[in-house]
């Protein structure tokens, strides 16, 4: 006779596999709405830095920007293959547009921004702002 534990442990392990299966994007079969590269995003001693997995993105078809502390990646990777007949047996590689929507922690200036592309990776350095100091308004 198993214990609850064990019960809990499988329905936990279960779970889990299915999870990773739904949200696996190599499923095979690509999903509706595009595609979304993976993203890094780590901290530097004064900027911060946001790593995104681009392979097959010409540079001309990504658009970076940022409003209000929200930077947003849109672009489109194209199938260089496309104008070949083909008969897929498997099909894991996605293409079209996307879009990705990062929340900046903190404030950085966009203007000093360093954007490299290498290796199929774009990494965007973005410099810290100091925040602005409180101001005490008196009242007459």
């Amino acid at each position: 006779m198993s214990d609850i534990f064990d019960e809990i442990k499988k329905f936990e392990r279960d779970m889990e596999l299915l999870l990773n299966d739904f949200m696996n994007p190599s499923r095979g079969i690509p999903f509706k709405g595009g595609w979304k590269p993976l993203i890094n995003i780590f901290e530097k001693e004064n900027s911060l830095v946001i790593l995104i997995e681009a392979a097959g993105v010409k540079p001309e078809n990504i658009k970076i920007t940022i409003e209000r502390n929200i930077l947003t990646i849109s672009g489109k990777r194209e199938d260089p293959f496309s104008e070949e007949q083909r008969s897929f047996y498997s099909m894991e590689i996605a293409f079209g547009t996307f879009e990705r929507r990062v929340n900046l922690p903190y404030p950085t200036d966009p203007e000093k921004a360093i954007v490299k592309k290498e290796d199929g990776f774009i990494q965007i350095t973005l410099p810290k702002v100091k925040e602005e100091e409180e101001r005490i308004i008196d009242i007459e």
